[in-house]
C-alpha cells in the first residue's frame, strides 16, 4: 500500500471493552444463542464508531464469513441497524440502543414461535392417548396448558 494511502490501524480492543464483549457472549451462552454472534454484538456494542466486517475480522480475529454472516444475522434480528455514510463503499453497522428491540425479535421471531408449535404438537398427542392406559401423560399434558395461557399473555403484551 502506499504512503499516501496508509492502510488503517487494526482495531484493538481495550481489557475493559474486552470484558464487555465477554459478559454478551456469557449473556448468550446462558440463552442458548451463538456466542460468535455475540461476540460480533458485544464488538459493535464497544465500539464507538459504526462497525465494518473487516472491523470484526481485524478486532475479533474471526474469518470475513464468520463476520458476514454474524452481522447479516444480527440484522436480521433487528438487534443492529445499518449505517450509511457517504463517500465509504463497505457497509456499516451500529447497534439497536433500545435492547428491547432484541428481546422483542428473539421472542417474537423464535420462542413464541417454538412454543406455539411445541403446545400443538402436544395437543395432538395428547388427543391420541389412552385414558385408562396414558393417564399419567395426559395428567402431564394437562399441566401444560396453564403454561400456554402464560405464553399467549406473554404474546398479547408484545404485541400491543
Amino acid at each position: 500500500m502506499s504512503q499516501d494511502n496508509p492502510e488503517p490501524p487494526s482495531p484493538v480492543l481495550l481489557p475493559a471493552q474486552l470484558q464487555m464483549v465477554g459478559e454478551w457472549e456469557r449473556l448468550a451462552d446462558s440463552v442458548g444463542f451463538p456466542r460468535s454472534y455475540a461476540r460480533i454484538y458485544g464488538f459493535l456494542f464497544v465500539s464507538k464508531k459504526p462497525v465494518t466486517a473487516q472491523d470484526c475480522v481485524d478486532a475479533l480475529k474471526i474469518s470475513r464469513s464468520s463476520a458476514g454472516q454474524g452481522l447479516r444475522h444480527l440484522r436480521e434480528l433487528g438487534a443492529i441497524r445499518p449505517h450509511f455514510e457517504l463517500g465509504h463503499r463497505a457497509e456499516a453497522f451500529t447497534i439497536e440502543p433500545d435492547l428491547g428491540v432484541l428481546i422483542n425479535s428473539v421472542l417474537r421471531g423464535k420462542l413464541l414461535p417454538a412454543f406455539e408449535t411445541f403446545f400443538a404438537n402436544m395437543e395432538a398427542l395428547e388427543a391420541n392417548l389412552d385414558p385408562a392406559r396414558e393417564n399419567f401423560a395426559i395428567n402431564r399434558i394437562g399441566k401444560l396448558k396453564r403454561w400456554r395461557t402464560k405464553v399467549w399473555r406473554i404474546k398479547r403484551w408484545l404485541l400491543r
